[in-house]
């Protein structure tokens, strides 16, 4: 190997992890992305199989990186999974399906190379989150609950990891033009009362996600943390990851809920 730092973005076949990874190589570094099924190499990214939901999965994808790099400097926590379903209409099955990926994958995936890093005494993983992670969105509501977690976990493991000289960052963006609401989970069940702002909800997120900024705002914002060498443990990424937490925390309570109603055209 080079003396290129080593990068693994996980869930990188499309979307934000396929943007991701190949302007971190854009910039320089030797990036290795990773799918649930195999897929082609991108331009310069090398796709590694990996279920985040697997612990053997991991244990095979990191192990067999490891042999070849000897070392892991960057881990970009992306893979990702979202869905559209009110919360009484989303079984609880569903929700740990959520769960395990957004959440328990990050988990898992960090803690097997958390030994490496310890040893490197040096690293930096970076988790990616959501203005959801910050605020509560209607009809994503365990999308949203799983990013709430992922703070808080990023938050306590950015402390635990400062003897180790190993830095988390948490990425929190808007609405962008990606695809990854072309894979959101559907309800499990359907109750009639929901009909109208389940419609309503479903509509106003399709049209924020069409009208969003430019998702390479989100790669080349990741590539500057990586490269920061003092970097901070929250970033937000798009003009609605900047202003909606703002009003969140200046506005009574009252008022930002009927904002927000508003925003989405909620009666």
């Amino acid at each position: 190997m080079t003396n290129q730092k080593v990068v693994l973005v996980t869930g990188a076949s499309s979307g934000f992890g396929q943007l991701i990874a190949q302007q971190l190589v854009a910039v320089g570094y030797c990036v290795f992305g990773t799918s649930r099924k195999e897929h082609p190499a991108l331009q310069g990214v090398e796709m590694l199989r990996l279920d985040v939901t697997s612990d053997s999965s991991i244990e095979s994808c990191i192990s067999g990186l490891l042999a070849r790099t000897n070392c892991i400097d960057i881990l970009v926590n992306n893979a990702g999974q979202i869905h559209a379903s009110m919360i009484e209409e989303t079984s609880l099955e569903q929700a740990k399906e959520i769960f395990e990926t957004n959440f328990w994958g990050v988990v898992r995936v960090t803690n097997a190379v958390l030994p490496f890093m310890r040893q490197q005494r040096s690293g930096h993983i970076i988790n990616m989150s959501s203005v959801a992670g910050l605020i509560g969105a209607p009809g994503q509501g365990f999308y949203s609950a799983s990013k709430f977690a992922l703070e808080g976990y990023s938050e306590a493991l950015s402390v635990e990891l400062d003897p180790f000289n190993i830095k988390v960052s948490l990425v929190e963006p808007g609405y962008f033009k990606t695809n990854f609401n072309q894979a959101m989970l559907q309800p499990t069940v359907t109750h009639s009362d929901y009909d109208a702002i389940r419609d309503v909800i479903f509509s106003s997120v399709q049209g924020a996600i069409a009208q969003g900024d430019n998702p390479d705002k989100v790669a080349k914002a990741i590539a500057r943390i990586a490269s920061s060498s003092s970097p901070r443990l929250r970033y937000r990424v798009g003009n609605e990851a900047q202003w909606l937490p703002r009003l969140r925390a200046i506005l009574p309570d009252k008022l930002f809920r009927f904002g927000a109603r508003k925003r989405l055209n909620l009666p």
